[in-house]
């Protein structure tokens, strides 16, 4: 009876060895599927999504090129997708933005699966989003039905597009929520979108689009006109296309002018967010889509130091391919010296002022040279030297670019220099906002 309860035994201890070691086993290739960069099966399910999307989705796609009348030649190439059955295509005011400036010298067309080039007629823009609609003669057989949008940061989003004129591509990112500093809301895709994508659709795995690609800080960092914008254009195209090219330009001034008083508000310039530098009290973030930065240089060997606070906005307005517009920014700089007599102080501070601390773009044959104005004021029992240039835009009456600076005087070791860019502002706007600017510094006595 002991030998059989002894056998007995062996054999239950027997079995528990057994099943312990498969269970090592599984445990050891369970921790190796769990984490490794991507099993086989998940590897196969992404090349498979993305394979899929591009298979049912790529017939609404188009290239978008801007040819160059004379020569024929193209002189810009972007993306596009249809939006109904007419023929209506979504692409980006800034592909399209040759022939809004000079409609006798550049048409657009739209090529085809085939490779063959179509006219297209641009029928609405906005220059703010930065979209355009063209329409094509034909009756597409595919294209996107556009819809609102919500989707969760995280979301796997596909981007189509004619990455550098090589062909039609599709690239995998996420969606991560909207640009914070930004008047007009733009999406924040982590994906690789490159030149020539532009205006092409980013979609869900199920074809809904989420926004149009419309440019890249690299490092896979990239943006996208919200869906929203798409629908409210398009909205406004089917009811009221424009049908003369020469009235385009007369688009955008219009809607740079309103654009303005948005952002040139009756209290942008206030005291609810300001700095101290110094004894000087000084704006700072003068709202939510403003960005702010400051940094030193203390350097014990330096013959002074600077005191440096810049805020802005970080996005802008594509006008041309020579000019942005849209931007406020300005920065505050504090200057400190122990080591420089009064005279060689006031060398510095003057070669300090004259300094260029921003340049806005735009050819000579878009806006004007600057013309500046500058004289002594006193403001709070302080005393600035100042300076106010302005340049008109030659093509859109009655949009401006400013730049004001201010330098604090009488100090013999120490002075504040502050520089205020304005870019697309009536004239009126630009003198009121550099007016309230240079009131709402103060100081401590």
């Amino acid at each position: 009876m002991a030998i059989i309860l002894a056998g007995a035994i062996k054999i239950q201890e027997d079995l528990v060895r057994f099943f312990f070691r498969i269970a090592l086993l599984f445990s050891f290739f369970y921790l190796i599927f769990i984490t490794s960069p991507a099993s086989a099966a998940q590897q196969t399910q992404v090349a498979s999504d993305a394979q899929v999307v591009f298979g049912r989705f790529s017939n609404n796609v188009v290239k978008i090129q801007v040819v160059e009348n004379s020569s024929g030649a193209k002189a810009v190439i972007g993306s596009g997708f249809f939006v109904t059955a007419d023929g209506h295509i979504i692409t980006n005011y800034h592909v399209i933005s040759k022939q809004v400036h000079y409609p006798e010298r550049y048409r657009t067309e739209f090529v085809d699966a085939s490779g063959a080039s179509n006219p297209v007629s641009i029928i609405k823009i906005d220059v703010i989003n930065d979209l355009a609609i063209v329409q094509a003669k034909i009756k597409p057989a595919h294209y996107f039905k556009l819809a609102p949008v919500n989707i969760k940061q995280g979301v796997r989003l596909f981007s189509l597009g004619f990455p550098h004129d090589i062909g039609l591509t599709i690239v995998e990112g996420t969606y991560n929520g909207f640009l914070k500093y930004a008047l007009y809301k733009k999406i924040h895709f982590t994906g690789s979108i490159n030149p020539g994508m532009s205006g092409g659709p980013t979609i869900t795995a199920f074809g809904n689009v989420v926004g149009v690609n419309v440019s890249s800080a690299g490092e896979q960092v990239s943006f996208l006109v919200p869906v929203d914008a798409v629908l409210k254009l398009l909205s406004s195209a089917l009811k009221q296309p424009i049908t003369d090219s020469k009235k385009l330009l007369e688009a955008v001034r219009s809607q740079l002018l309103l654009y303005q008083d948005s952002y040139i508000s009756e209290n942008i310039i206030n005291m609810n967010d300001s700095v101290q530098l110094g004894r000087f009290r000084l704006p700072s973030k003068l709202a939510s889509y403003f960005n702010c930065w400051a940094d030193a240089n203390r350097k014990e060997k330096d013959l002074f130091h600077t005191v440096n606070h810049q805020c802005s906005t970080d996005d802008y307005i594509y006008v041309s391919s020579s000019h942005r517009s849209g931007v406020i920014r300005f920065r505050h700089r504090l200057i400190t010296t122990d080591k420089l007599n009064r005279f060689r102080f006031y060398s510095l501070y003057s070669n300090l002022f004259n300094e260029v601390y921003v340049s806005i773009h735009g050819s000579e044959e878009e806006v004007t040279k600057y013309k500046c104005e500058t004289k002594t004021v006193d403001v709070k029992n302080i005393s600035f030297k100042t300076t106010f240039c302005v340049r008109r835009y030659r093509k859109l009456e009655g949009l401006y670019d400013a730049i004001f600076k201010a330098a604090s005087l009488g100090e013999n070791n120490s002075g504040l220099e502050t520089t205020l860019v304005l870019s697309s502002v009536s004239f009126e706007n630009a003198v009121k906002v550099s007016k309230r600017y240079l009131e709402a510094i103060s100081w401590k006595e």
